[in-house]
């Protein structure tokens, strides 16, 4: 599926842009910083270039201290929340059943064998049953044979298990000295134990670590595979563990060679390169070699020509401000932006959430206002008013998470009165924030001045220039001094021939809600080898400040608190020349927060275009030439994505959005695999079946390899029923349910077989009702008047018959899709009960990861979730909706769980559980068709509101789609 995922990357990226964007303008950022108190420490020395520099706080030494988790409210020691849930009453004391324990160099390694007890469903699942011993001897625990294996059967089909009793468990363990221990196994009750120490003979217990290491990494396995957090903290653990023993490290991230899948991943900031970037970096250690070449030439891209362009195309007057490198989000009026915002909070707050459960939450919505120190109610209230004629966002990144450079866009009716508000507004955050060293200062640009408003450490980094009636706040001085040449007249968005047609093609009359545009210039400057090799300089900057953290935290928890970075790599916490620049930066914690000496704050970077980079190493340039060479030989040529979204009102409280887009298909010579398969547009299409609540259909032909599968449709449905024999019922909420075989579907071919002939065990001549079976599959096919089917439902291909037949379409297309309204459908039980066993599961992963934290650096259990946090610079949710609180057994320990969760021990799915999607989406219709270097996507989406608005134009007024982009 390599072209598929590129495919997405691009409409994820269209899509995702202007949600992104909207969301991060509507936060309100009126809760200031505080400065950290200062905490001296270890940190990384390394001598910074002059003038280049970023003014780090005066406690630039300080080390990451563990922070109090102020915003839950919680006293890490003593405060607990009232209500205990009932699964933590148990108080069950373990049953050890055997332990044992052998000395070794430099670690000796234990095991216990314990049973728990009913009522402890909870401990086990969550992680919560935990090892400790009275000295603090023993490290990296791990548990087996648990219920939570079974666990993963039930939920994710995780088939790999063990062959222990269900309530057997094994918890495997190091530990320092030959003395014996005092171990302490700790559920809702406590067991303890003296475990002499014996000495092993060499060969047994080589076979005893083999085994502790077997464990070890078949536990992080299983949470990585049900959780859904970036894996940082067990990726480095498995590497530095296994490295630092002599033990075989599995590589999980072995990467793709790929070089456009690498590019889109770097681009997307996709976790995968940190991950390996750990990987590599622990193992092979980092090459210190210096930046000594210049910067390689970029990539040699063949232009693009626009030919017979019509006179008279009318152009926005916004966009004659906006540079052509720049992407272009235009909303028109704020109060569209003020729609998307207010859709995105309705259904979880951003737009995966909408989509999915998620067990964490980026921290990227609200830097985008933030660093331009403008508050959302005051933007509400000025630019919802007279002021504003036009508005949008404009930017060479979307590197939100990390220092983005965008900016936000405005065409005023009144520019003076504008331009006065704006400036008041700005005084009064300088002054209110003369404590953060918030200053205000002007910069000359050839005959017109600049206003920056900024503090030391990048944190809010806001500049203001005025064109004409343009008015342009944004994160980057590189994009406002382009701003006002474009203003001038040079390089506009405007002025390219490739806008003017796209201008053509979805004119302003259409009065689009949200128009997004990205030009082929905006694309060629992601691939330069300034931002690929800065944003490649910048994902190992964040990926070793989190490996300092968790370096730290390891080395305290094996006495070492205070071990200095070259000590930490020594000892092997850290890899060889760990904390090298080719930039000659460094980097260090201060309180709470991460700084670079030359970009500063972490999730405030320096936007990439502001920085200089001239020289690079050796490996930065082979780097990027490898990328270079791909796409001079490949792609050759960008062209820019356009999408237009417009919405209507359509019945009750549905709101239909209709969209048009148009994506370019990079690479289509060399990934044209799937492309190849791809039939030509076609005005045909299969009748829809009465009971068919998801359709789609596909033009499909043979590519160079399969050059005898002759062109024909390929068809499938989901139908609106569902077998009375799968078990739905909130009580099975654990149990497997094989969610292909009992989905109620089917999959044809017309008016030849193609594809559905690479089935299996179905080739054979049908009978005399037009049936073969394949015993293997368990699977139907029925061939019939020119039509091919397959099923696991032979009654369901039965009812096909009376209604196969073909139609003619209003438009050709290669791919047509429809989905329903599930809400109202037979399916929604079935997709709430899925959907609720995929949150349990996400939910209790976040827990199991607070409790590792706990078990593995002896973390208290009040400041595992800030460290968690901050580490991974997310926010850990509990994807059924519900709070994570810390409550207090009986005993006196303290746990993490969710109020949200359900009983371990008798799970009931909760009645009011729905699916994020079932809650707004009410159907889809699309069509995609492809010309020689286009995809061509149109269609409409069903959304039910709470409160719709009763100002929009009626879906009555629609005219169609009509001749859409040249067709």
């Amino acid at each position: 599926m390599r072209n598929g995922r590129w495919i997405n990357c691009g409409l994820l990226f269209v899509l995702g842009l202007g949600f992104v964007a909207a969301r991060a303008m509507a936060q309100d950022p009126r809760q200031q910083p505080t400065t950290p108190a200062p905490a001296k420490a270890p940190s990384m020395q390394a001598p910074v270039p002059a003038g280049k520099a970023t003014q780090l706080p005066a406690a630039a030494n300080q080390q990451l201290s563990n922070p109090l988790p102020e915003k839950q409210g919680i006293d890490p020691t003593t405060a607990v929340p009232p209500q205990v849930p009932v699964d933590l009453l148990a108080q069950n004391q373990p049953v050890i059943v055997k332990a044992e324990a052998y000395a070794g160099r430099p670690y000796g390694l234990g095991r216990v064998s314990f049973r728990l007890r009913g009522g402890d469903e909870m401990m086990d699942r969550t992680g919560a049953v935990m090892l400790s011993d009275r000295e603090n001897r023993t490290l990296y625990p791990v548990i087996t044979g648990s219920p939570f294996r079974t666990f993963l059967q039930n939920v994710i089909g995780d088939r790999a298990g063990g062959g222990d009793p269900d309530d057997m468990h094994h918890v495997w363990f190091l530990f320092k000295g030959d003395q014996p221990l005092d171990i302490s196994i700790s559920s809702s009750g406590l067991a303890n134990i003296q475990v002499p120490v014996e000495n092993a003979r060499p060969r047994q217990f080589d076979r005893f670590l083999k085994q502790w290491w077997q464990a070890f990494n078949a536990a992080n396995n299983d949470q990585i595979e049900a959780s859904d957090y970036p894996p940082i903290v067990e990726t480095y653990l498995t590497i530095m563990i296994g490295k630092r023993l002599g033990l075989e490290v599995p590589q999980r991230f072995k990467g793709n060679p790929d070089p456009l899948m690498q590019t889109f991943a770097l681009l997307f900031n996709a976790e995968s390169i940190r991950l390996e970037t750990i990987q590599n970096s622990m193992l092979n250690g980092i090459n210190p070699a210096p930046a000594n070449l210049a910067m390689p030439q970029p990539i040699q891209w063949t232009p693009l020509v626009v030919n017979d362009l019509p006179a008279g195309i009318e152009i926005e007057p916004l966009a004659y401000c906006v540079p052509e490198e720049c992407f272009y989000l235009r909303f028109g009026t704020w109060k569209n932006q003020i729609w998307l915002q207010r859709l995105l909070e309705e259904f979880g707050g951003d737009l995966g959430r909408m989509v999915q459960l998620r067990g964490f939450r980026y921290k990227i919505q609200s830097k985008f206002l933030n660093q331009l120190a403008i508050q959302s109610t005051e933007w509400d209230q000025l630019f919802g008013g007279n002021l504003i004629d036009d508005v949008a966002v404009i930017g060479t990144d979307t590197y939100f998470n990390d220092g983005s450079a965008v900016g936000v866009l405005l065409h005023a009716k009144n520019t003076l009165a504008l331009a006065n508000n704006l400036r008041e507004k700005r005084q009064q955050f300088a002054l209110a924030n003369a404590n953060l060293n918030a200053t205000i200062q002007t910069i000359k640009f050839g005959e017109q001045t600049i206003e920056l408003l900024s503090t030391p450490n990048n944190r809010y980094r806001s500049f203001y220039a005025v064109s004409g009636d343009c008015h342009l706040m944004t994160t980057s001085l590189k994009i406002a001094q382009r701003f006002l040449e474009s203003g001038a007249g040079i390089r506009s968005l405007a002025q390219s021939a490739e806008f003017q047609f796209a201008r053509y093609q979805i004119p302003l009359i259409r009065d689009d809600t949200v128009f997004v545009y990205m030009s082929s210039r905006f694309l060629q400057e992601l691939l330069a080898p300034q931002y690929q090799i800065e944003l490649r300089r910048r994902n190992r900057i964040v990926t070793e400040m989190m490996m300092l953290e968790i370096a730290r935290l390891v080395a305290t928890n094996e006495g070492l608190p205070r071990a200095e970075v070259p000590a930490l790599i020594e000892l092997g916490y850290l890899p060889a020349n760990f904390g090298y620049r080719p930039d000659a930066g460094s980097f260090q914690a201060v309180g709470e927060t991460w700084y670079d000496s030359i970009r500063g704050q972490r999730g405030f970077f320096i936007p990439i275009p502001d920085l200089e980079l001239t020289n690079v190493t050796a490996d930065e340039a082979a780097w990027f030439q490898s990328r270079a060479s791909f796409f001079s030989d490949s792609i050759r040529s960008l062209d820019p994505m356009i999408l237009a979204i417009k919405r209507f009102e359509y019945k009750n409280n549905i709101e239909r959005v209709v969209f048009d887009g148009r994506v370019a298909p990079f690479g289509a010579d060399k990934y044209g695999w799937l492309l190849a398969r791809l039939g030509p547009p076609i005005k045909q299409e299969i009748a829809p079946n009465p009971n068919d609540i998801i359709r789609l259909q596909a033009s499909m032909q043979g590519d160079e390899n399969n050059p005898n599968v002759p062109p024909h449709q390929i068809f499938a449905a989901v139908q609106d029923a569902l077998d009375p024999n799968v078990d739905l019922r909130p009580t099975s909420i654990l149990r497997a349910i094989d969610t292909f075989r009992d989905t109620p579907g089917y999959v044809g071919a017309w008016p030849k077989a193609g594809y559905i002939d690479w089935v299996p065990g179905l080739g054979g001549a049908p009978d005399p009702l037009g049936y073969t079976y394949s015993r293997l599959l368990k699977l139907w096919r029925l061939q019939w008047d020119g039509f091919s089917i397959i099923s696991f439902d032979q009654q369901r291909l039965e009812n096909l018959k009376p209604h196969l037949r073909v139609l003619e379409s209003e438009r050709p297309a290669q791919v047509r899709l429809v989905i329903g309204d599930l809400v109202n459908s037979n399916l929604r039980n079935w997709a709430n009960a899925v959907n609720y066993r995929r949150g349990w599961q996400t939910s209790v992963a976040n827990v199991r990861f607070l409790n590792l934290l706990t078990q593995q650096f002896r973390i208290p259990p009040g400041l595992a979730r800030p460290t968690a946090e901050r580490m991974l610079d997310v926010e850990l949710v509990c994807a059924l909706g519900g709070k994570y609180e810390l409550s207090q057994l009986p005993t006196g320990r303290q746990l993490w769980y969710s109020t949200a969760w359900p009983s371990f021990s008798r799970p009931v799915l909760p009645e009011e559980h729905a699916a994020p999607l079932l809650r707004w989406f009410r159907g889809l219709e699309m069509e995609v068709s492809r010309s020689e270097t286009q995809f061509y996507v149109h269609g409409f989406l069903d959304i039910e509101r709470q409160e719709p608005e009763s100002s929009l134009p009626s879906f009555d007024m629609f005219g169609g789609f009509g001749k859409l982009f040249g067709k």
